[in-house]
């Protein structure tokens, strides 16, 4: 005898299992959603998807400007390819917060009209961060040639690295995301932080140019980790710290809580946008 399976949902707060297991009875919306978010994000632009290749140039260029015009320095990593190799990881990071934090309020009319677990909508942004870090990465190639730089072995750790940039960027945006539905007012000061932040992170400038006082500011900041691992992952002159393994974990753990918190606080998502 045929019987049909029936899922229930009730107003009820899940335990971080069932949250987890929400999302994975749900997860082919992650990529509808992400693929409407691709056709969308350059529809109505002249250049359309070049501008996935043009953006990161564009930010390399400043940088590069910068660099050499206040002549901050990269040890034995030429000062372009530093910088791309940071802006990969920082740009998949603040990708994931900035358009995370503003995925429930962009969505508000399916939120009201069907059920699905609301962190579908930041994994989606995080498959779309993930398509642009993929470009950022491609073009390091010529820059790679050009200067002669030989890959390193260790570059099998890419999809380590990955999860570890997803890991910090999903987590914070999980727990930015829970406290934003009452208290509007931190998505206002969100984008200044954010510009502070890059000066606490190596994307453009070398940590040692700061003083030794401040250096456990590089070594206790997990995206700066990141940064650091990507071009560990690549060149053969950056040494491992343990410290980044710790920050790993660390930032797994927060990453299950910012989680759960948004999945308790998620039955007011469609009250509230």
């Amino acid at each position: 005898m045929y019987t049909r399976e029936t899922t229930t949902y009730t107003s009820g707060h899940d335990s971080l299992r069932t949250s987890i297991v929400k999302v994975w009875e749900h997860k082919n919306l992650i990529w509808v959603f992400a693929r409407r978010d691709l056709q969308v994000k350059y529809a109505q632009t002249h250049l359309g998807f070049a501008w996935s290749i043009f953006k990161p140039l564009l930010g390399l260029s400043i940088y590069v400007f910068f660099g050499y015009m206040l002549n901050w320095t990269s040890g034995q990593i030429p000062y372009a390819v530093y910088v791309l190799t940071g802006l990969v990881g920082w740009n998949l990071f603040t990708y994931i917060i900035s358009n995370g934090v503003s995925a429930v309020q962009e969505s508000t009319d399916v939120i009201k009209k069907i059920y699905f677990p609301k962190s579908i909508l930041l994994f989606s942004k995080t498959v779309v961060g993930l398509f642009e870090a993929t470009i950022s990465l491609a073009l390091l190639i010529p820059l790679l040639i050009y200067f002669e730089i030989v890959i390193s072995w260790k570059i099998i750790f890419v999809p380590l690295v990955l999860i570890f940039n997803i890991t910090c960027g999903l987590a914070t945006t999980f727990i930015i995301s829970s406290i934003s539905i009452a208290k509007r007012d931190f998505l206002q000061v969100l984008p200044y932080l954010i510009s502070v932040a890059i000066w606490l992170t190596p994307v453009f400038l070398s940590a040692s140019i700061f003083p030794e006082r401040f250096q456990f500011i590089f070594d206790y900041n997990p995206i700066a980790n990141v940064i650091d691992l990507w071009r560990w992952v690549i060149f053969d002159e950056i040494e491992f710290k343990f410290i980044w393994g710790i920050n790993f974990l660390l930032s797994t753990v927060v990453l299950f809580f910012g989680f759960y918190l948004y999945s308790f606080r998620e039955n007011k998502f469609a009250d509230s946008v």
